[in-house]
């Protein structure tokens, strides 16, 4: 169990969260991926110049570790291949981009995406079901002093969906409690002893529903559904499960929201901001760079961790302009710079895009960058 005062296995080693939304798409990629990109997990083995410090590699997880960012939230995370084995088809390595976050003291937030959960609610949860087995078996693919199955360094949370509440026919909450139970299932067929399972979260927007406060109508939502699902219950949602909301309001509003909002609600249950951020708009308060680090500064200073909440991850790494358009493509602290290398996808004989080139885009930082990087910074330990 964690030494933390909070009941969630292992949620101790991952506080305060000082978190990036990490996203780093390269600039020839699109809104439909090319074919050798296929998705947007670029944290493997295929890419290792995105992320890794080696030679010829951009360093991005050196980098984050260095102004204090302690998590990453991903997004995307392909079907594994076995432990030990090369990636087959449509498969990613990510256990090399895990070790270079754990040897950065950085925790992943490994995601359990929407597409999974959209596979699930199409009558495809056979298929999920194997394939959440090859995600659990790449995570506990270590074992601890005791010589029992543990995660892997580097992994420190499960991502289960993203804004159920907003999935409309993609997915139900239905679905999303069965991506759930799949993981346990796989958890218990790996033998995982409970002091190394890792906390789950399943962020949720923040629209208010019902006319509750925002978050909250969701969240109890799935409380209701998680306890009512034997193979999860009470037991899941009080030993495992960390709640999680996206805001993009100001810093007054957030520090209320933590102080007095939530714990109206939930007056145990830790929780976190997995998406925290603005972006740049014509017609609003914040219309240029500057003004949106400014705005994120008094976000940041609202959000440090305290009592219930965890922390928060700002929303995020780099300008998605090669998926995004209009204000969707600029809540990054940084942004391609127009200079760019290439590498080359591994393995060679990969399928897709073996052999093909990747940019390997430099980046310029934004006034963003510096902001969190005081924040991060000065409460790094």
């Amino acid at each position: 169990m964690s030494e933390h005062s909070f009941k969630i296995y292992n949620l101790d080693k991952l506080l305060p969260i000082q978190g990036v939304c990490y996203s780093p798409a390269p600039s020839d990629d699109s809104p439909t991926p090319p074919q050798k990109y296929f998705d947007t997990d670029f944290a493997n083995t295929s890419f290792p110049f995105l992320w890794g410090n080696g030679t010829g590699g951009r360093g991005d997880i050196k980098k984050l570790a260095d102004i204090g960012v302690n998590f990453i939230h991903l997004y995307n995370w392909s079907v594994p291949p076995a432990p030990g084995l090369e990636p087959g088809a449509y498969q990613r390595d990510h256990l090399p981009f895990l070790a270079e976050c754990g040897n950065n003291n950085i925790n992943v937030c490994v995601p359990i995406s929407n597409y999974f959960l959209s596979q699930i609610h199409n009558g495809q949860g056979s298929v999920v079901k194997v394939q959440i087995n090859a995600m659990a078996a790449e995570i506990y693919s270590t074992t601890d002093t005791q010589g029992r199955t543990a995660a892997v360094s580097g992994a420190g949370m499960w991502g289960v969906g993203n804004e159920y509440d907003l999935a409309g026919e993609i997915y139900s909450l239905n679905d999303l409690v069965q991506a759930m139970v799949y993981l346990v299932e796989a958890e218990i067929s790996l033998g995982v002893p409970a002091e190394n399972l890792l906390p789950v979260t399943s962020p949720v927007s923040f629209a208010a529903f019902n006319s509750f406060p925002p978050g909250i109508s969701a969240i109890q939502n799935l409380k209701s559904a998680i306890e009512a699902d034997s193979r999860l219950g009470a037991a899941f949602w009080g030993t495992r499960f960390v709640a999680a909301t996206n805001p993009f309001n100001d810093g007054d509003y957030l520090s209320d929201y933590i102080a007095t909002t939530f714990p109206k609600y939930f007056a145990d249950l830790p929780f976190f901001f997995a998406e925290m951020g603005i972006p740049i708009q014509a017609g609003t308060t914040v219309t240029t760079e500057n003004q949106q680090a400014e705005f994120v500064e008094q976000q940041l200073a609202a959000t440090v961790q305290n009592g219930n909440f965890l922390g928060r991850c700002v929303f995020q790494f780099l300008d998605q302009t090669a998926m995004k358009t209009g204000t969707e493509a600029t809540f990054g602290m940084t942004k391609f710079s127009g200079t760019c290398r290439t590498g080359t996808i591994q393995p060679p004989n990969y399928v897709p895009g073996g052999g093909d080139t990747y940019n390997v885009d430099s980046l310029t930082q934004k006034p963003l960058y510096a902001i969190v990087k005081s924040a991060y910074s000065s409460s790094k330990t």
